[in-house]
């Protein structure tokens, strides 16, 4: 009846399931409108750009080594060393960079992405399925730390390489800037339990004939890359940036920072990589490399680079030592994302790999790298060797060149305690006052070929006009290199499968290793670890006793061993 009445209402038929679709639809729709939010947050921005112009081999004359050109960048080759020649704005620069090297781009890439996978680990019921996704949201901001002229250079790598046939990824490029700063060791590595996956080591010398100029010494080793550093090739860089100091340094394909360098003005730059507990890649900061750069570009005194490193925010931390080659002084600076201690005499000669002044190293990631690196004993025993005046850059090559322990003991070929244990992507002599530097060649049994940087950034002489090189050293056997680099790739291999629980292939991979070099005191190492595993306690204790017989080479492994004896 209430229907009939004139002006009544007809009730409407009850839809419950009406209000759960337009909920289902706002929930859709908010879903969609994060994901875009999430993918705009964590991309990162392609700065604009074009590569064009052909690759082409230039001999510039009759019996002159041929050049590969392009446009007005080279590269050469110096017996086994790539010379790469850069010249004009950031992005010309990178371009050249990513066609000139473009064979040797991907295997760097690759061999850093487990160093960034890993910065994320995959606990949880969802852990794994959203890996990707939880790992682009931490590195969200690394992009936002580089300055116009590094993400300029990283496209036109990008745009170069691509052009040569080779597709890379800007974001893996942006991120590989980034991984000496906040990027951990490979599971695959030796260096997986020390969180360590770059070591260093910096040696000033004082020339005998001339005390009022230094040499620098320098090794630089990448263990922690899922490759142990194969793939990070030495490349000396002479780069002549458009509008800024030209400058010349030794890093690896891929890099468009610096770790060691030289300008134009005699300011040298070495960084030393190292762990401190305010390090974290959501912070907007510069890679500590992709600083050194622009010191180098901008500095033309010792204060002026102090000056840059102190106020410019990192995003890792580090012991940068500056060396001004005009006086022969030298700067200390310990640099973190939130401070910067300046240290103008400093109290060793030698630095590595961990925080020594008062106000940094008591910092709890400082404090476990120094109780826990092998590497330290390295930087005593080469402040050891330089405590005299060295007489010419031939003694200065014997400090990089040494394998022997700070009491004078002789180490097994590859010991992670001694100066020369056989994993350095580069190692240099360089004379900052005279602009010469020495670089190692890898392929000619440790050689270290000669270049004339007065020539080269100075435009100094009709040509350049090296010193000579500094032979091999004819007591180490020249298979001695080649045979490490197979057995520790070999050991990556081995603890691959033991983190897998496949004890019998580690075995197999580890024997290979030990075939390769028979004493490698991590051989060794692995060999008991794999024994204990596999509940063979006799062939453990074994392996045990033979690596501490040889001197122990891993402290908390030291721990594990004796405890294993101890039973």
């Amino acid at each position: 009846m209430p229907d009939l009445v004139i002006g009544g209402r007809r009730a409407g038929v009850s839809r419950p399931w009406r209000a759960g679709v337009i909920a289902l639809a706002m929930v859709g729709v908010a879903l969609v409108v994060g994901w875009f939010i999430y993918r705009r947050s964590v991309s990162y921005d392609v700065p604009s750009g074009e590569v064009s112009g052909a690759v082409t081999s230039v001999q510039s004359a009759p019996g002159a080594a041929p050049a590969l050109m392009y446009g007005t960048s080279s590269l050469t080759w110096v017996g086994g060393l790539p010379v790469l020649r850069l010249t004009g704005e950031a992005h010309a620069i990178g371009a050249a960079h990513g066609r000139l090297l473009a064979p040797w781009l991907p295997p760097v890439v690759a061999a850093a992405m487990p160093s960034i996978e890993h910065t994320i680990n995959d606990d949880g019921v969802l852990g794994g399925t959203t890996h990707g996704m939880r790992l682009a949201w931490r590195w969200r901001f690394i992009d936002d730390g580089l300055v116009d002229q590094d993400r300029r250079m990283v496209a036109g790598i990008m745009r170069g390489a691509e052009a040569s046939g080779v597709d890379l990824s800007f974001t893996d490029l942006v991120r590989a800037q980034a991984v000496l700063d906040v990027g951990v060791a490979s599971p695959r590595t030796d260096e997986a339990e020390q969180k360590s996956l770059a070591q260093s080591l910096t040696v000033i010398g004082h020339q005998a004939q001339a005390p009022a100029r230094v040499w620098v010494g320098r090794t630089f080793s990448l263990p922690g890359l899922d490759d142990g550093g194969d793939s990070a090739i030495p490349v000396v860089t002479i780069a002549r940036p458009e509008g800024r100091i030209a400058w010349a340094g030794v890093s690896w394909p891929g890099q468009v920072g610096v770790v060691s360098g030289v300008n134009a003005q005699g300011i040298a730059l070495m960084v030393n990589p190292v762990r401190t507990s305010d390090v974290r890649p959501t912070r907007t900061a510069r890679p500590v490399a992709l600083l050194a750069r622009t010191v180098l570009e901008q500095a033309k005194t010792l204060d002026e680079a102090v000056k840059l490193i102190e106020t410019t925010p990192t995003l890792g931390a580090a012991v940068i030592v500056v060396v001004d080659g005009t006086s022969g002084t030298w700067v200390l600076v310990e640099r973190t994302p939130s401070k910067a201690i300046i240290e103008r005499n400093p109290k060793s000669a030698a630095l590595g790999d961990v925080l020594t002044t008062n106000a940094l190293s008591s910092d709890p990631e400082n404090d476990r790298a120094r109780r826990m690196l092998a590497s330290l004993h390295r930087v005593d025993r080469a402040a050891k060797l330089v405590r005299s005046p060295l007489p010419d850059v031939a003694a200065m090559a014997a400090v990089l060149r040494d394998q022997r322990a700070v009491d004078e003991s002789v180490r097994p070929s590859g010991h992670r305690g001694v100066i020369d244990d056989g994993r350095a992507v580069h190692s240099l002599i360089l004379d900052p006052a005279s602009l010469e530097l020495w670089v190692t060649d890898p392929r000619a049994g440790g050689r270290m070929r000669a270049f004339d940087l007065r020539h080269e950034l100075r435009g100094e002489g009709d040509r350049a006009a090296p010193s000579a090189d500094i032979p091999a050293d004819p007591a180490l056997d020249p298979d001695r290199l080649p045979n490490l680099v197979a057995a520790r790739a070999a050991l990556r291999e081995a603890r691959g499968a033991l983190n897998a629980g496949d004890q019998e292939r580690a075995s197999e991979a580890c024997a290979r290793a030990r075939v390769r070099a028979p004493v490698l005191p991590e051989a060794l190492e692995l060999e008991a670890m794999i024994a204990q595993a596999s509940g063979d306690l006799a062939k453990a204790r074994a392996a045990f006793q033979a690596w501490l017989d040889g001197g122990p080479d891993d402290p908390k492994g030291e721990e594990r061993a004796r405890a294993a004896l101890a039973r």
